[in-house]
């Protein structure tokens, strides 16, 4: 029978302020058994770099699993109005589907759209496919390494930067989950982005999480996350850093 699996929080009341750009990769572990599953998650989020500050944020999710498939969505967004000024606004979706090959061997298709106003990229679009590979799993400790060919089109809010707008690249990844205790987990996934046929035109996204089991419904998460992109406009900074934490209410 379907388990359904809700995740929320209320940090305090804030209205108008969500928190885009989801690390999909941890989300796997909630579809773990056929069947599907949701979360609605709020946050805290402090940022440095292009954006500096404390925001809420929230996002949401769902997925299903069964036999050989998996597919799941992630949809979010960001705005903050802080002094009468908005500081952050931004939204994200992102969808993807698996198919088990074999035991270790897996095809992804995904699609994402997002928009950031301080990043000045008005819109961002990218569709890919490839495999991912079981590298080592264990009761306590799994790794995976994930490669494929992404097309991006990204339109940028400023005419200061020349750019033709659309992009091949090849997309690599690294997830490893571990579990430190019986309430602690640990997760990391890295994503290299190089653009074919010019290597010096990379993106780099690095989210690292440590979940903390409070009670069976009450979790605590931390997230860091760091973002690199080497084609910017020239009032755009390259590195971003942002720090998340939030609690997590399972149902």
């Amino acid at each position: 029978m379907p388990k359904l699996r809700l995740l929320s929080l209320v940090a305090c009341a804030w209205p108008g302020v969500a928190r885009a750009q989801v690390n999909v990769e941890p989300l796997r572990q909630q579809l773990a058994q056929d069947g599907w599953g949701g979360r609605v998650q709020a946050s805290v989020a402090t940022y440095a770099g292009n954006t500096q500050g404390v925001i809420l944020g929230s996002a949401g999710f769902v997925g299903a699993r069964g036999q050989r498939h998996v597919a799941y969505a992630v949809l979010s967004g960001d705005y903050a109005r802080l002094n009468g000024a908005v500081s952050v606004a931004k939204w994200f979706a992102h969808a993807r589907y698996n198919y088990q090959l074999s035991s270790a061997l897996w095809w992804e298709v995904y699609g994402q759209i997002e928009s950031d106003r301080f990043r000045r990229v008005a819109l961002r679009e990218l569709a890919g496919s490839g495999p991912r590979v079981a590298l080592l799993r264990l009761p306590s400790l799994e790794l995976f390494y994930g490669v494929s060919y992404m097309y991006e089109h990204k339109a940028f809010s400023t005419d200061q930067l020349d750019t033709d707008g659309g992009a091949h690249r090849l997309s690599n990844y690294l997830a490893v989950t571990a579990k430190a205790q019986e309430r602690i987990v640990l997760s990391s996934v890295t994503y290299v982005q190089p653009r074919l046929g010019r290597p010096r035109d990379v993106d780099l996204l690095s989210v690292s999480s440590a979940d903390f089991t409070v009670t069976k419904r009450l979790h605590s998460r931390l997230d860091a996350t760091i973002r690199y992109s080497s084609v910017t406009p020239a009032d755009v900074e390259g590195f971003d850093l942002e720090l998340k934490n939030s609690l997590e209410l399972l149902f």
